[in-house]
């Protein structure tokens, strides 16, 4: 996927680093580094929270007679991104290889340099995330850098996967949060937008409504319908509004129990303007049942949707 969009030149005196070395003969390589302090992450690190939103910096400049052309910002997940049903014994990492998902390829108005700040929501299932960032010239000469984050969940164990999930509310259709309901990814919408392995994960997407609170809706509906022309085969999720009390989700922690739920609910294709505890069954497209509910609208700073996810593995 490439976008076009402006991103600020203009750095703070101070956080320049030591430049890449060149990758060939043939011209200096562009200049790259990540902004480090206590809201940026910009090196390896244990994550501590599941699901939890971070901020990176990149600052990069251009060398020589060249100009900054594309910006390439790829994530691999380890051993994969979906939960794990550990066997007893014999469990072998490399036996669930994924390639690497491309979270951003934009081509950039040729520049002289270019700060961007990105937010992002970290893996919920154990595992690590390594994430990298390259940025080409008018020449093809690229540096790059990255970071490790690695999630050792407690309950990795279960039977189901639990999490909870932090989803920046649409302002309109172009900036929809997607969400991957069995690994309890969130990714951007100029993430899946045109690409098919990135598109090939969504089970939900969050849209506005006319009342300004956020709804949750399946790829079946006419919110997504809209504008999904670039999409290839979708995946449609099958959702149910489900009668809850207090006790009704947390009861629940069987795949029997999201079962049972799910055949009790109403099906919908949209949730409509959603309220604090309202309570959801789904079957996914590869045949998850699961349970979420509604843990927290927010306006401030930043308006975002709260969720509370259990699914079967």
């Amino acid at each position: 996927m490439r976008l076009r969009f402006p991103l600020s030149a203009a750095v703070a005196a101070g956080l320049l680093a030591s430049a890449c070395a060149p990758d060939s003969d043939t011209g200096p390589n562009p200049y790259v580094n990540l902004v480090g302090s206590s809201r940026y992450v910009s090196a390896s690190r244990l994550a501590t929270t599941a699901g939890d939103t971070l901020t990176s910096k990149l600052y990069a400049e251009a060398t020589g007679s060249t100009k900054l052309k594309r910006l390439l910002i790829t994530v691999g997940y380890s051993p994969r991104k979906n939960p794990i049903t550990y066997p007893a014994t014999g469990y072998n990492p490399n036996n669930f290889a994924e390639p690497d998902l491309v979270y951003l390829d934009s081509t950039l108005s040729e520049r002289d340099a270019l700060a961007y700040q990105f937010t992002f929501n970290t893996r919920t299932t154990s595992g690590s995330e390594q994430w990298n960032f390259a940025v080409f010239d008018t020449q093809q000469h690229s540096s790059s850098r990255g970071f490790r984050l690695t999630l050792r969940n407690s309950d990795s164990a279960l039977v189901y996967h639990r999490y909870t999930v932090h989803l920046q509310q649409a302002r309109n259709t172009t900036s929809r949060s997607c969400l991957a309901l069995p690994s309890g990814l969130a990714l951007p919408g100029f993430t899946v937008r045109t690409n098919p392995a990135a598109q090939q994960l969504v089970d939900l997407i969050c849209v506005p409504t006319a009342t300004g609170k956020p709804s949750l809706a399946t790829l079946a509906d006419k919110a997504f319908k809209r504008d999904s022309t670039k999409w290839l085969n979708p995946r449609i999720t099958q959702l149910r509004r489900v009668p809850a009390d207090q006790n009704t989700f947390s009861s629940a922690v069987t795949a029997q129990n999201f079962t049972d739920l799910y055949s009790q609910g109403e099906t919908i294709t949209n949730t409509g303007p959603l309220l604090k505890n309202q309570l959801f069954a789904f079957i996914t497209a590869d045949g998850k049942y699961g349970l979420l509910t509604v843990v927290e609208i927010r306006s401030l700073p930043v308006p975002t949707l709260d969720l509370q996810v259990r699914i079967a593995k």
